[in-house]
């Protein structure tokens, strides 16, 4: 949710909150649209595998298609195949016909040998079997198809931006109820709906993955489940990048367990002067040691970061007492390393 405390311009319209209430309704209805749209009929069997897990591709009839081809020969869905098998039939009639040198246009009234009279009958036999098998594939031709894995996309997506939807329509509303909506955010909530669908296909592909190892077929997902996951995803968008942050770093983060590495030198501090300091003005207090020139050193005093000028082995802080520090009659300096580890704490004494 967008953090509302900016200083950026402030105010809507009626009319403005009008369009965007219609917006927020209308994209809600095409994505619920197209959920109900692309929803299938039922799961294809899980033994069978993801080669017949196909559906005929028409919105509000996504039906599987379990017999396509009811003949002994193998399934044929295009008809560029059919065209070429009839062809083919056709210029080996043709052949033979040429070869006994006998008059296309008399056949039907010549006697053929047994061996033509066969041929021509397996022949018809065989064009009749290709028209069948043509007829069938008209109806479900290849682009009318649609295979589970895209469906499964198409829908995971869709959720991943109904879910997100409904966390933005609740954000808007509720800072326009309470007056506090600010302008500057409003490409935020076109913006995130899309990243949400985005980030539900990316859990979607990790869950599929299975982590790293082999997954199941299509046919083996349970539907409900990973489209209620992908709604969850794009509603809390945020948790969801944490927890696949989470996921990333513990599987690369890397364990050096080396006998010979490199380690970064340890910071010590052999002495600080002075002890103690004035009220009034500004001080110098010195820090002798070793290894100050490691990355990410860090110097506060009384919890507040102070510039400091570091070398090898001296650190310079110029320090001007706080209110706070004078009330208190002292200061506490406190030096961390780039993991906020405190390497070495000190009272200095503030003096009147």
């Amino acid at each position: 949710m967008p953090d509302e405390n900016s200083n950026t311009e402030t105010g809507i319209t009626s009319w403005q909150k009008l369009l965007a209430g219609v917006l927020l309704v209308a994209f809600t209805f095409i994505v619920i649209y197209n959920v109900i749209a692309y929803w299938p009929d039922k799961m294809p069997p899980l033994e069978k595998g993801d080669n017949v897990a196909w559906y005929t591709n028409k919105p509000f009839h996504i039906d599987l298609i379990e017999n396509p081809c009811d003949t002994d020969i193998a399934m044929i869905h295009t008809k560029d195949s059919l065209h070429k098998i009839l062809d083919s039939v056709e210029k080996e009639i043709a052949h033979l016909k040429n070869n006994l040198n006998i008059d296309s246009t008399k056949v039907d009234s010549l006697a053929l040998g047994d061996s033509l009279k066969k041929y021509n009958d397996s022949a018809i036999q065989l064009k009749a079997l290709v028209l069948k098998l043509k007829s069938s594939s008209d109806k479900i031709e290849e682009d009318d198809r649609i295979h589970l894995n895209t469906i499964l996309l198409i829908l995971v997506a869709l959720m991943g931006f109904l879910g997100n939807m409904v966390h933005i329509a609740s954000s808007f509303t509720a800072f326009v109820g309470n007056g506090t909506f600010k302008r500057r955010w409003i490409l935020w909530y076109f913006v995130k709906p899309f990243t949400a669908a985005a980030l539900a296909i990316i859990v979607y592909f990790i869950i599929r993955a299975g982590f790293l190892s082999y997954g199941t077929g299509a046919a083996g997902i349970s539907l409900y489940g990973i489209l209620s996951l992908s709604a969850l995803t794009g509603l809390f968008t945020d948790s969801a990048t944490l927890k696949l942050g989470e996921i990333f770093d513990v599987i690369f983060k890397p364990k050096d367990e080396r006998q010979d590495k490199l380690l970064e030198p340890d910071i010590s501090v052999i002495s600080i002067s002075p002890l103690s300091i004035p009220q009034a003005g500004e001080s110098l207090i010195t820090l002798k040691g070793k290894n100050f020139e490691a990355r990410g050193i860090k110097i506060t005093v009384d919890g507040k970061d102070v510039k400091a000028t570091i070398t090898k082995d001296t650190i310079e802080i110029k320090y001007t007492p706080t209110p706070a520090a004078i009330a208190a009659a002292k200061a506490v300096l406190v030096l961390t390393d780039k993991f906020d580890e405190p390497k070495f704490t000190k009272e200095i004494i503030i003096t009147p």
